[in-house]
């Protein structure tokens, strides 16, 4: 990624969500205050890299699965970990991950890029706003994390070394360097990119991977919930996922995972729509994308880890991030107000 990509204004993507209106019911026996309830989402979004470091934004039909490229040319700066989709239908990308191993998080060593939030057009087309703690670029990312709430709030988890947490200097250490990694919550300023902190830092040293707004909880996958000897196990034990108090940050341990996944609320609902681009393996820690291969649809319940499959994703011409996935939501609207009644005059 790179520092030259600049905010633009944008419009949002009325085009794919007017291809994907959905009828909404009768008003008889309504008022004219009354709201149809939450449709479910047809479209997604995810990112496909061409395997050169050239990136797009995708659309997914959730019915069927199909792939179709948005317009806009590939790019590097299209290339997100992690999606959301606001309210209005603002597509959000975050980016810049973090290398680090435990005991080695010099940001000057280990760092790949300060994390940077991306908005698309309604082609695809990216811009980018670098995200700062007091006027300081962040160290980075591990494995995504971005979400939007109901209100259009946009929350993001990201590594800053300096700011993050109380618990900073290891014992004995005069090297600033040798301070713990901590990944923090965090909300965006959409025009400045300054982030304000929720709450205390996540477990040291552990990546965080992915986070969604839902209506009634916030989620993400956390291996740092784990006892350190089990969360450097074989991967094949899997991974559990926290619900985590937007006002607060603390995370609660709820089901466990087997899957890498893409995970999306739509922020009004508590469905969690996914995307799997397979399971644990030997490289399981190993944050990469999926090979070409096609990918599976369908919702999670992360108080289970149990993910239901609903339909197969088309094959893939290039290599799907496994964390950017998000689901575009279908506008709630107003039930129409009834047709005034002519007056009926009797003598």
């Amino acid at each position: 990624m790179t520092a030259r990509r600049i905010l633009l204004p944008f419009a949002a993507l009325a085009l794919v969500a007017a291809a994907f209106a959905l009828p909404f019911g009768s008003s008889s026996n309504s008022n004219a205050n009354a709201v149809t309830a939450p449709a479910e989402p047809v479209t997604a979004f995810t990112i496909m890299d061409d395997g050169q470091g050239l990136c797009d934004l995708y659309t997914i039909d959730l019915a069927t699965g199909a792939l179709t490229d948005l317009p806009a040319p590939s790019s590097e700066a299209a290339c997100a970990d992690d999606l959301a989709v606001a309210p209005n239908g603002t597509v959000y990308g975050i980016a810049g991950y973090q290398f680090f191993s435990v005991d080695s998080v010099s940001s000057a060593v280990d760092s790949f890029v300060g994390a940077e939030l991306i908005t698309f057009s309604a082609d695809g087309t990216p811009s980018g706003l670098s995200l700062t703690v007091d006027g300081f670029p962040t160290s980075g990312i591990s494995g995504g994390s971005i979400a939007v709430d109901a209100a259009g709030i946009v929350y993001v988890i990201a590594i800053n070394e300096t700011t993050c947490d109380p618990r900073l200097t290891a014992p004995g250490s005069f090297d600033p360097s040798d301070t713990f990694a901590f990944s923090c919550l965090y909300t965006v300023n959409l025009s400045t990119g300054e982030l304000t902190q929720v709450g205390d830092g996540f477990s040291p040293n552990r990546s965080v991977f992915g986070l969604t707004s839902c209506a009634s909880n916030m989620w993400s996958l956390m291996p740092g919930l784990l006892p350190l000897s089990v969360d450097q196990s074989p991967a094949s034990f899997g991974i559990p996922w926290a619900s985590i108090d937007p006002t607060t940050a603390v995370a609660t341990e709820a089901g466990i995972s087997t899957q890498f996944l893409g995970f999306d609320c739509v922020a009004t609902g508590n469905t969690v729509y996914a995307m799997s681009t397979g399971g644990f393996g030997p490289t399981a820690n190993d944050i990469s994308p999926s090979a070409p291969a096609g990918a599976d649809l369908g919702t999670v319940d992360p108080t289970s880890g149990v993910f239901t499959e609903t339909v197969a994703m088309s094959t893939p011409t290039g290599y799907i991030s496994p964390l950017a996935f998000a689901v575009l939501p279908i506008p709630v609207e107003p039930e129409p107000e009834p047709a005034p009644l002519a007056p009926n005059f009797t003598h």
